[in-house]
């Protein structure tokens, strides 16, 4: 948003600094020191820098993760899963520009870019998205007490499903991980609150969060830092 004229090498020092400062917080964060909002801290990092560095949806994204997390400093989990239920429909959107982008820049339409694509990984993507939302209604929905908190966690699994099915479509290794890593998360502290507990729930809840959120920053970053680590494309 702010970055549009930044140089690519301004970019590359930005993202290189942003994930020095993210991976201090981050480390902070699991040190047995109490620090306010600790939890808060290395996404918050990331939705500031992501101001320069990444599209407009997604720096609302990670804003909204950052607010969520707050929440969740607060105990409020209610207002925690609808901030998280904003960033994951502001990732979709980006998702979903970006494929109708891909349409216009190979010269073909949307539906073409669409049945071009191998048939075979869509259905694959689909069914493997259809599974996780059904062991999410059928295993963590039923055990959230009635009413608007049923709801709202049934809303907020459709939700993160859509996130993941789109991310999935994406040409990218990035984005691929980065959204299977926020839904085992996001599966594990559903599990852990409603079900039963999990020993060392934190730990299993927050590295692969803070991972995915860095994912999601780095690769949508104007400095292109998945082509020099390699990533694959799908």
């Amino acid at each position: 948003m702010f970055g549009r004229k930044i140089s690519t090498e301004r970019s590359k020092t930005l993202v290189w600094v942003s994930t020095a400062v993210f991976a201090a917080a981050a480390v902070l964060y699991f040190l047995p020191v109490e620090i306010p909002c600790g939890n808060v801290l290395p996404v918050a990092v990331l939705a500031v820098f992501s101001l320069w560095l990444d599209p407009l949806p997604v720096s609302i994204a990670l804003t909204a993760s950052m607010f969520g997390d707050l929440m969740g400093a607060a105990h409020n989990f209610m207002a925690q899963m609808e901030c998280f239920a904003v960033a994951h429909l502001f990732l979709c959107l980006f998702f979903i520009r970006r494929l109708f982008r891909t349409g216009r820049n190979s010269g073909k339409s949307f539906g073409a870019v669409l049945t071009g694509r191998r048939m075979a990984y869509l259905t694959v993507v689909g069914i493997c998205v259809a599974a996780v939302l059904v062991m999410a209604v059928t295993s963590i929905v039923p055990e959230v007490p009635r009413g608007v908190m049923r709801a709202g966690v049934a809303f907020y699994s459709v939700v993160i499903s859509l996130m993941l099915f789109t991310a999935l479509l994406q040409r990218s290794i990035f984005y691929a991980v980065a959204a299977v890593l926020f839904v085992i998360s996001d599966f594990i502290l559903g599990w852990n609150r409603f079900v039963e507990p999990i020993e060392h729930e934190t730990c299993l809840v927050m590295i692969p969060y803070f991972a995915a959120q860095w994912m999601f920053f780095v690769r949508a970053s104007k400095y292109r830092v998945g082509k020099s680590l390699l990533v694959a494309r799908l």
